[in-house]
């Protein structure tokens, strides 16, 4: 990938003198910025751009370039990209569209690309992209006009799959002064994905925040193991999260595990940070560039009653807790007011009027022992105070440095000072207290995920064979069936899951035999692939006592063949599912059973393999969690049983990779030391 960011020679295909050239842009950029390295026009018209000449095939450049970049018509891109491949380049940017975003018919032709590149063993980004940008090494690649007055070198890095959030990211950083990085607009991700550019981003020095816009993943799996496997905080803004709700009337793991739900869970458990917004992105890259957040405990300071209700109820919103601070801290700010009243937090300093003294203020707040971090809220005059406002910005660049905490500003001004304010200060602003918690919200989440982190990486790329089997390539939509009861019992006994005597009788004498051999009360429920919930067909009954009730059952169903199953002794209900997710593989759902799963909708998810402490950290993330643990004189269940299930769960999906989707609903947990028994069980595979 370096050569794709450090090139020492870059060829751009397309260019022409003309002034409404696209590709001409690309060479300005270069100029403009500065870029050290030769650029090679490559275009069938004459002249110069830049100054440099314009050659007419790549074969005329004086030396092989370590980039090209092809901003031509689509159907030329065979032809030129043949073109680099003799003359020995072997990292590309296809910047030019009219691909398979445009048609499906297109894609014969992006199979044209993968060959020809296969054949030159060349590393391809795009087509239908924005190309890079590297501020570092002043190499500006997008053919949009960018000027490096507004462009500033920090952090802050992003792969985009849509070239226009690329461009807005870097005019809005612009305007918040937020310092860039590496930017690379992936399009089509036709042989360079999202995973290559981020591994590459978390190994590069310059990087130390990573955004990523994405409108689907190209292998979600890969993607959590390697975000899992750093320190750097990971921004992900997702577009297409709509839920497909394709399987909600077969499976209720389906239901409850969607696609979205998936994708949640994935994500927080390797520790990145979903936003819903392009706003909430750069709010994240603001908060990422200060210190992080090592606790829950905020000093708030606000100039207005107002600012500090809004504020403590946003503490208490973001899961913050409102620091006690000393009596030296209140006995601080006393000699800077003219009223003394109550030493509370929030703290309000709204009679102070010399605002000289608000980066003491900030001083000692960093400073208590009890707080975490800082939010001030600054109200002023922006016809008077403006300066002494920008000094207090600007002292608090170090002082969150010096105590190694972070401070969230959040303020208004008057329109003529606002890009002023932004342009004279190195540091973050909030435009509004809400935002600046979020922000804040995410720091302390990715300080205190850190340890969990690591566990969750160590896991989910374990060299045992069963975690390599997890996986495995993911399988394309087809024909399914559903596993019989029999044999979907027998896989669960196999990987120590207790179940219920059972069998399947084709006559009323079969059940007969069956009910007498494992004792009555049984059940009997309707054997048949084709009816998965079975209670809403009428092919359930319960608490058959005596050999009349059975017959009367056999009746009521209607003579089919059914499964005749010993009843389960009380206990609790649970749900475990599994389900095969098309973008990050095999995971595993649990909850409560009956009413609760349904319309609570409280369920964990987690990637396999779950080992043992995985599916206790699984039942104790459930809101549910207390009625297992013997809430309001419940009898305490056997969690120990519950979790061997749940690590079992995950073993038999990490063997059987055909499994599409798995209900155990219900799994009855009974009394602690009792076990946990599954009562139901429906497994769909690939025909």
């Amino acid at each position: 990938m370096r050569n794709f960011f450090y090139p020492g020679s870059v060829a751009v295909f397309g260019v022409s003198d003309t002034p409404s050239n696209m590709a001409r842009i690309i060479i300005e950029n270069l100029e403009r910025f500065g870029f050290g390295g030769k650029v090679y026009p490559v275009g069938k018209g004459k002249g110069a751009v830049g100054g440099s000449r314009i050659i007419p095939t790549i074969d005329e450049a004086d030396s092989v370039p370590d980039l090209a970049v092809q901003l031509i018509p689509a159907v030329r891109i065979p032809e030129t990209l043949e073109q680099c491949g003799r003359k020995g380049i072997r990292h590309v940017i296809l910047e030019s569209g009219g691909f398979s975003e445009l048609s499906d018919s297109k894609k014969t032709l992006e199979e044209e690309i993968r060959q020809i590149s296969a054949k030159w063993d060349m590393k391809v980004i795009g087509p239908n992209c924005f190309g890079v940008i590297n501020l570092e090494a002043r190499l500006v690649l997008p053919f949009f006009i960018f000027d490096p007055g507004y462009m500033r070198t920090g952090g802050i890095s992003l792969i985009s799959q849509s070239g226009g959030i690329l461009y807005d990211t870097c005019m809005i950083a612009s305007c918040e002064n937020l310092g860039l990085n590496k930017l690379v607009s992936i399009g089509n991700k036709l042989l360079l994905d999202e995973n290559e550019c981020l591994e590459y981003l978390i190994s590069d020095p310059g990087t130390s925040v990573i955004g990523l816009y994405l409108e689907d993943f190209s292998d979600g799996r890969r993607l959590i193991e390697i975000a899992s496997s750093t320190d750097k905080p990971i921004v992900l803004l997702k577009a297409n999260r709509s839920p497909t709700g394709r399987e909600i009337a077969r499976f209720h793991t389906a239901a409850l595990a969607g696609d979205d739900r998936v994708a949640e869970a994935a994500l927080r458990e390797a520790g990145v940070h979903q936003v819903e917004s392009l706003a909430q992105m750069i709010d994240a890259f603001k908060i990422f560039s200060l210190p992080l957040a090592k606790g829950p405990r905020l000093a708030v300071i606000t100039r207005s009653g107002g600012h500090g209700v809004l504020s403590a109820d946003g503490v208490h919103r973001h899961g913050f807790e409102l620091a006690p601070l000393s009596e030296n801290f209140f006995s601080a700010v006393k000699e800077k007011k003219i009223n003394v009243i109550r030493t509370t937090n929030p703290v309000d300093v709204g009679d102070i009027y010399d605002l000289a003294s608000y980066s003491e203020i900030m001083d000692r707040a960093l400073a208590e022992e009890a707080a975490d971090g800082v939010l001030y809220v600054v109200t002023y005059s922006s016809e008077s105070d403006g300066l002494k406002v920008r000094n207090f910005i600007g002292n608090a660049s170090e002082q969150v440095a010096r105590y190694g905490k972070p401070a969230a500003l959040c303020l208004a001004c008057n329109r003529d000072q606002w890009p002023i304010i932004r342009k004279a200060v190195d540091f973050p602003i909030f435009g509004d207290v809400d935002y600046a918690l979020r922000a804040l919200a995410e720091s302390r989440d990715h300080f205190a995920f850190a340890d969990k982190k690591s566990r969750a990486h160590a896991r989910l790329t374990g060299s045992s064979t069963k975690a390599l089997r997890a996986r495995q390539p993911r399988k394309a939509a087809g024909p399914s069936r559903i596993l019989g009861s029999p044999e979907a019992f027998s896989l669960l006994e196999a990987y120590g899951l207790s179940v219920l005597p059972s069998g399947v009788a084709k006559d009323l004498d079969g059940a007969r035999l069956l009910a007498a051999k494992m004792g009555y009360p049984v059940a009997m429920k309707i054997e048949s692939p084709s009816i998965l919930h079975k209670s809403e067909k009428n092919g359930v009954v319960l608490d058959i006592t005596d050999e009349a009730a059975l017959g009367h059952a056999w009746t009521g169903i209607g003579g089919e063949r059914c499964l005749i199953q010993k009843m389960a002794s009380s206990g609790t209900e649970v749900i475990i599912g599994g389900k095969r997710d098309q973008e990050f593989g095999h995971v595993v759902l649990f909850g409560l059973g009956g009413i609760f799963v349904e319309i609570l909708r409280d369920a964990a998810i987690r990637l396999v393999p779950v080992d043992p402490e995985t599916a206790m950290e699984m039942v104790n993330s459930i809101q549910g969690a207390p009625i297992l643990k013997g809430a309001r004189g419940r009898p305490r269940a056997d969690i120990t049983a519950l979790t061997t299930a749940l690590s079992g769960v995950s073993r038999l999906l990490i063997d059987h990779p055909e499994i599409r989707n798995l209900d155990i609903n219900p799994l009855i947990v009974h009394e602690d030391g009792k076990w946990a028994t599954a009562v139901d069980v429906k497994i769909e595979v690939d025909r």
